[in-house]
């Protein structure tokens, strides 16, 4: 699967965790290909640890779970947690922007 968007970013300049959320990465159970910002907009939508900087992904068509480390190009817990970071300011922005802020 392409990763021209990413290439994209990453020579325009963009951050290692913003390009790190929309590379194309394979789940390690059954193969499908999917972008970070993807898997937590829809296989993660409604637990309620998506928008707490949760340091797991979830497979869309598997339903597997899995660190973000086992991803194969986030190497180490500082990445780790940077991406999850990031990826669960998205989330909490696409709420905001929605309307669809909850108490925490």
């Amino acid at each position: 699967m392409s990763n021209a968007f990413y290439d994209a970013m990453k020579n325009s300049g963009f951050s290692y965790e913003t390009t790190a959320s929309v590379k194309k990465y394979a789940c390690p159970h059954c193969g499908f290909m999917f972008s970070l910002v993807y898997a937590r907009a829809f296989a993660c939508r409604g637990c309620s640890e998506a928008s707490r900087g949760c340091p797991k992904v979830r497979c869309d068509k598997c339903d597997a779970e899995f660190p973000i480390q086992d991803l194969g190009h986030v190497h180490g817990n500082v990445q780790e947690r940077t991406i999850a970071d990031h990826i669960c300011n998205v989330v909490n922005e696409y709420n905001h922007d929605m309307g669809l802020e909850h108490n925490r």
